[in-house]
């Protein structure tokens, strides 16, 4: 597809048939939040819209933010999200015990975070983390080693030069985010072993798609992964996806374990999930452009609701100062004259203003002290976790959930 002679390719196989699927607008960067100080400075956004590529299926965003300007003021850390923990404590028990992990193995976390994967190994075997952004200060601090800096090739060669190749290497919801992939990939199969495990988890396309989670396109996601796009992806590094889960994580993920090619057998998992993601549609261009029209119908009814909810007179707060609940805010055009403020559980985002709408944004507890007739769910993959949550503490207002319909709880 060519941009005002700007030639834009698929992330994966490098195809110009890209299909243009919509326009979400233009966007500040999702996860960069202001100061009150600073609400009347200017403000780059950037164009977000959303194609699919004719040739393997890749779902991706058109325009790659640099990575520097993204991840360099990072406020998310995954102890943030409840569900993270239990989740990677599980997954970390199963690859020890299925791949035989012992104390001389190295199992390396990329996009590491702040640690709370690498922590869950314990003494079980050798951890290292690699992440580029701030949060790596919690891991240090932790006593997880841990490189600060995107991973590449010249990383994995560093990291050679003091341990021994990587039994398993991990890459949890942060696949989606790397823009030198390539260069990326190439790291991966120079670090793993022979008979080493790479194992992804991303959010799956056919949720997107199904559950209108529109939320989940943002700029720091240039991709939305389905099967069929990542065998490709794969097959170019000599990497064969042998196994794959779908886990309950962000709203419905798949975990993708790939091995040098033809070192593992291939389980009937992967052929099933192909033949349902077929079925779902994700490999024909009729079921985007559905999509499309049902995207344009969410933002008009959750606005209607909102604005008739103000007219009555009713307060309105948000509940969750995501990068995915700044895409709803800011594909909808909500502003502080419809939610009031965002109740957020980071404490480096609170007593900022969410980018781009400039809402304030606030502890849980203001939601607590000031009972506000209707709560907006931002964050519509943990909904059942927040409103169990906010009920137990005593919250008596209602809740809006948003989708194709939203519904009020």
């Amino acid at each position: 597809m060519n941009m005002g002679g700007m030639t834009m390719n698929c992330q994966i196989c490098s195809s110009e048939e890209l299909i243009h699927v919509a326009s979400l607008g233009h966007h500040a960067l999702p996860d960069v939040f202001v100061t009150p100080d600073e609400a009347a400075e200017p403000f780059t956004v950037y164009p977000l819209d959303f194609y699919v590529c004719g040739k393997c299926w890749l779902a991706q965003i058109g325009y790659r933010v640099d990575p520097a300007l993204l991840f360099r003021d990072f406020v998310y850390t995954t102890e943030s999200n409840p569900a993270s923990k239990p989740h990677f404590e599980r997954l970390v028990k199963s690859l020890v015990e299925r791949f035989q992990l012992g104390r001389q193995d190295l199992a390396v976390d990329l996009a590491s975070n702040d640690g709370t994967l690498l922590e869950q190994y314990g003494e079980d075997v050798r951890v290292l983390g690699v992440d580029p952004s701030s949060t790596t200060s919690r891991a240090i601090a932790k006593g997880l080693p841990t490189i600060v800096d995107f991973f590449t090739e010249a990383t994995a060669k560093q990291i050679l030069a003091t341990y021994q190749p990587a039994k398993v290497i991990t890459t949890m919801n942060a696949f989606a985010h790397i823009k030198e992939l390539d260069a990326f990939m190439d790291g991966v199969v120079t670090l793993l072993a022979e008979d080493g495990v790479f194992v992804t988890e991303s959010h799956h396309l056919q949720n997107v798609i199904a559950k209108m989670q529109y939320d989940l396109i943002h700029h720091e996601h240039l991709r939305f992964y389905s099967l069929k796009p990542l065998m490709v992806l794969f097959d170019r590094y000599g990497l064969e996806i042998f196994d794959v889960e779908e886990t309950e994580t962000q709203g419905g993920s798949i975990l993708v374990y790939a091995g040098r090619a033809g070192v593992r057998p291939v389980s009937a998992n992967v052929g099933r999930l192909l033949a349902q993601e077929t079925a779902a549609g994700l490999y024909a261009i009729d079921t985007y452009e559905a999509w499309a029209a049902r995207l344009v119908q969410s933002k008009q009814r959750l606005m209607s609701l909102l604005y008739e909810l103000k007219s009555q007179g009713a307060s309105i707060a948000g509940i969750g100062a995501s990068a995915k609940g700044n895409t709803i805010v800011n594909y909808c055009g909500i502003r502080p004259d419809v939610l009031d403020y965002i109740t957020d559980g980071s404490e480096l985002k609170q007593g900022k203003l969410a980018p781009g709408s400039l809402i304030p944004v606030t502890a849980d507890q203001e939601l607590l002290d000031r009972q506000p007739e209707y709560a907006l769910v931002l964050t519509s993959n943990l909904k059942d976790i927040i409103i169990r949550k906010l009920r137990g503490k005593g919250y008596q207002g209602k809740f809006i959930v948003t989708g194709d319909v939203p519904s009020v709880e």
